[in-house]
């Protein structure tokens, strides 16, 4: 725990997830947060949360990316840059694995869920709660 890289991202992690809890506390959004858009069954709304989860991964990715780029900027010379070297290939293999799983076919499943069932003319998808059960099991994996 004494290296300043993971210290500054537990760090801003858990200030960013405090305000966010204070924010959604001030102004008493918890209820309108957890009926209209947490439990529901509606496509469109299960689209959109697929794009959002989506695009805060996208920020994680492109925030690895800008780390691993500016350490193998760092790193020229007799410099090892500011990364550990097993801290660097942990960070290469989950970039990867965000951008892929979590960006790109979030953004899919999303775009799905939010454009096909229009397109073809439908309500609701055949399985609303099938479908509500997806997002969450793709936002905990």
């Amino acid at each position: 725990m004494h290296n300043m890289v993971v210290m500054g991202g537990i760090l801003s992690m858990t200030i960013g997830l405090i305000s966010v809890v204070f924010l959604l506390t001030y102004l008493k959004r918890w209820k309108w947060l957890y009926k209209n858009w947490l439990t529901s069954l509606d496509h469109k709304k299960i689209g959109v949360m697929y794009i959002v989860v989506s695009t805060l991964m996208l920020v994680r990715g492109v925030i690895d990316a800008a780390i691993m780029r500016s350490h193998t900027a760092l790193s020229s010379g007799n410099s090892n840059g500011f990364l550990e070297s097993d801290h660097f290939q942990q960070m290469f293999s989950a970039h990867g694995t965000i951008m892929i799983f979590f960006v790109a076919m979030g953004l899919m499943f999303g775009l799905i869920n939010l454009i096909m069932p229009l397109q073809i003319g439908a309500r609701d998808v055949a399985f609303p709660f099938l479908n509500n059960l997806s997002f969450w099991l793709f936002f905990a994996g």
